[in-house]
């Protein structure tokens, strides 16, 4: 027996397979566990909170979205921390007073960071990329941010996980530097729960196979081993399949 994750996150579906702790792997006697280190501890906890980042964002956004850098022209750079993100916040207040006027919910995640010479704060954010004959979200990030403004359009290659991960990388650097950070978040997201089923069957396929209108994103396919429990785990993603892209598959 083992247990299957699945995560439906609009374009792609994201699938955990693992063995139950009291269960164990196929022809593997139970063992007990080795005790968990804290560093142990850490590193699942950056996972995890990478993976959660990750399927919010893939929740939520689109190719054609944007990450935002926003700078501070010299001189008005934020003394602290602190201040940056009060300013982030009050920026976000006033974006979110336009888009309401307009008639759109604003959805962002955000994050502010230091430079490399622990200064030079800056502001990480992905947007919802809205375009129409009276609103256009790349105007108004112009006309409402004074500093310099970084547009990175947003594409799923790589399944949005290198973009989540660095934004778990600036919440430890600044844990480490200065105290608990973290992220911020607009309301309205969809913040996605799994299905789960115990399937009662001895393994699942090393190469797995797609649902029918989907294809499996291979960078995504990982058989591993879990450290703690040393029992096999895998995971990976499968995109729908677009009946415009020429040779589209099931794989």
């Amino acid at each position: 027996m083992y247990i299957r994750n699945e995560y439906d996150l609009g374009r792609v579906i994201q699938v955990e397979h693992y063995y139950p702790g009291n269960y164990g792997a196929p022809g593997k006697p139970r063992q007990p566990k080795r005790k968990r280190t804290p560093e142990d501890i850490e590193r699942q906890n950056r996972t995890n909170r990478a993976k959660k980042i990750q399927r919010i964002i893939l929740a939520n956004f689109k190719e054609g979205d944007w990450h935002l850098i926003l700078k501070y022209k010299p001189g008005e750079r934020p003394e602290t921390y602190e201040r940056a993100k009060k300013n982030l916040k009050n920026f976000l207040d006033k974006i979110r007073r336009v888009y309401k006027k307009k008639g759109y919910q604003l959805k962002f995640i955000a994050v502010t960071e230091r430079g490399k010479k622990g200064q030079a704060l800056h502001h990480h954010i992905i947007i919802e990329d809205i375009h129409t004959p009276d609103f256009n979200t790349v105007d108004l990030i112009k006309k409402m941010w004074p500093g310099f403004k970084t547009f990175i359009d947003l594409y799923e290659d790589g399944d949005y996980e290198n973009l989540a991960e660095y934004i778990v990388k600036i919440e430890t650097k600044e844990e480490e530097e200065k105290g608990k950070a973290t992220y911020s978040r607009s309301r309205n997201l969809i913040i996605p729960k799994p299905k789960r089923k115990k399937l009662l069957r001895r393994k699942w396929p090393d190469e797995p196979k797609p649902k029918k209108g989907y294809m499996i994103i291979p960078s995504t396919v990982y058989n591993g081993i879990n450290p703690v429990t040393m029992y096999p785990y895998q995971h990976y993603s499968m995109k729908r399949i677009d009946k415009k892209d020429p040779g589209g598959g099931s794989g």
